[in-house]
């Protein structure tokens, strides 16, 4: 019996050991990833399909211009986009039929030849190589630079399976899509850009803190929510305003509101950081020669929250509520160029609207109405579900999608049109709201909420195109 049990387990092991061995290079578009990657993404056709219940075998129905290239694509096997550290930017594809490949290729204004044991696809601004497993196509590439690139392109058909070390944090992503970038030379671009923008004055990104970064990107489906994810690994520490919120203000008015946002930080950092934006910095200046805003600014001191009633209208409302560490600045409150309306409340106009601003129960409130002014610091009947689930985090958002195509949808503008169509309104009906949390300063969550599982509000659109209906 012993002997028997023995010889079981060792067949058992003999068989995973072949499984592994046969199966171990079956992506083969894996392969051709450079070593000096510094941004890798890949998709998983066969994932996608199956969360949303969709036979992969319609997929080609779905695409009917492209359904050569998709018959002659493995969508079993990963997609794979990247870009080298010397300037390389394309695909890899797993080859499942070569020659329909090819002929593919050519209606779509690609021209072809054999060469060095490879066909060569190329048209104005792209050139690929193929064999019988496996596509490289690189893009955008100029003609005129494109011969000069066949030499490296042989090189990554022919090469074995590299370690890519971007491709280890995309690989560590959960979801059908995932995606990694090295941050080492991001600041600086987004410094450059943000510069050319006159909006942000000066260094905001930390090169120095980000210069051993790789940002983890990864799109998932979920029963009732797409979701997309950032993950910052290689950094253990940042340079953030933000605390982790409390809760203290979560259930307050207005109910059920169409923006919500909350975050927990120091009025004297978000001082520092809007005086960094020239915009917000005359703003300020300008608040200053009527009331003691910098001083106001300074004595937060814990969660803040935005609220927004209703979608559309003429004039956005919001209604702003801090947490207050002191009260100091309205000792000088009889000097403001303000209107009272009560012994911590006030009103003042700039640029044309009114401002409605105040203290209760040590928290700071300003509002763009009198009517939610009224309401500011007094308890709603019930906090929504989004905001229970603030406590803890370092910023929490939410925006009702239901409220914002309700609004959409009226008159007859090309949007409301296109919105009135049965399918369409269907699937926009089936969406709840849009929410975005940070669970630590390296992590991101952007999440699409729905009323109904996701594969059925994606079966209408299937059946039309793939012509069950």
């Amino acid at each position: 019996m012993k002997k028997l049990v023995v010889a079981l387990i060792c067949l058992l092991l003999a068989g995973a050991v072949a499984a592994w061995y046969f199966l171990r290079d079956k992506d083969k578009a894996r392969n051709v990833l450079p070593a000096d990657a510094m941004a890798v993404a890949v998709f998983e056709p066969v994932g996608l399909f199956k969360e949303l219940d969709f036979p992969l075998s319609k997929v080609p129905k779905l695409v009917l211009n492209f359904e050569g290239l998709v018959e002659a694509v493995d969508l079993t096997e990963p997609v794979y986009a990247f870009a080298s550290e010397d300037g390389l930017s394309g695909f890899a594809l797993n080859v499942k039929d070569a020659d329909k490949l090819l002929e593919a290729a050519s209606s779509f204004g690609f021209a072809s030849e054999e060469q060095r044991g490879l066909w060569w696809i190329a048209n104005r601004n792209s050139i690929g190589c193929l064999d019988k497993d496996k596509l490289l196509l690189l893009a955008p590439v100029p003609e005129t630079q494109q011969d000069a690139l066949r030499d490296e392109m042989v090189k990554l058909m022919s090469q074995g399976r590299q370690d890519v070390p971007v491709l280890k944090t995309a690989e560590r992503q959960k979801g059908v899509v995932r995606a990694s970038v090295s941050l080492s030379n991001l600041p600086d671009i987004l410094n450059r850009q943000l510069a050319k923008t006159h909006i942000i004055s000066g260094e905001i990104i930390n090169s120095q803190a980000l210069s051993e970064a790789i940002l983890g990107y990864a799109f998932n489906i979920e029963k009732k929510a797409l979701v997309h994810s950032l993950r910052l690994e290689g950094v253990e520490t940042l340079p953030m305003p933000l605390s982790p919120i409390k809760g203290s203000l979560i259930g307050l008015e207005p109910e059920e509101p169409f923006v919500w946002a909350c975050v927990n930080m120091k009025g004297e950092e978000l001082l520092l950081q809007l005086r960094q934006v020239p915009l917000f910095r005359t703003a300020l200046l300008a608040l200053n020669m009527c009331v003691d805003a910098d001083m106001m600014m300074k004595a937060i001191d814990g969660d803040v929250t935005l609220a927004i009633p209703r979608a559309g209208g003429r004039h956005v409302d919001f209604l702003l509520t801090a947490t207050l560490d002191n009260t100091d600045f309205l000792a000088n409150a009889n000097d403001w160029s303000v209107t009272r309306r009560g012994r911590t409340d006030f009103v003042t106009t700039q640029y044309g609207a009114n401002v409605f601003f105040g203290v209760r129960d040590d928290r700071l409130y300003i509002a763009s109405s009198e009517r939610l002014a009224n309401k500011a610091c007094r308890e709603a009947d019930d906090a929504e579900d989004f905001q229970k689930e603030a406590k803890g985090k370092y910023l929490c958002a939410s925006l009702d999608l239901e409220k914002l195509f309700e609004t959409a949808s009226r008159g007859f503008s090309p949007t409301a049109i296109m919105l009135n169509i049965p399918q369409i309104r269907e699937a926009v009906n089936a969406l709840n709201c849009v929410s975005l949390t940070v669970d630590s300063p390296q992590s991101l969550e952007l999440r699409v909420e729905t009323d109904k599982p996701v594969k059925d509000i994606f079966s209408s659109f299937f059946s039309i195109f793939s012509g069950d209906k």
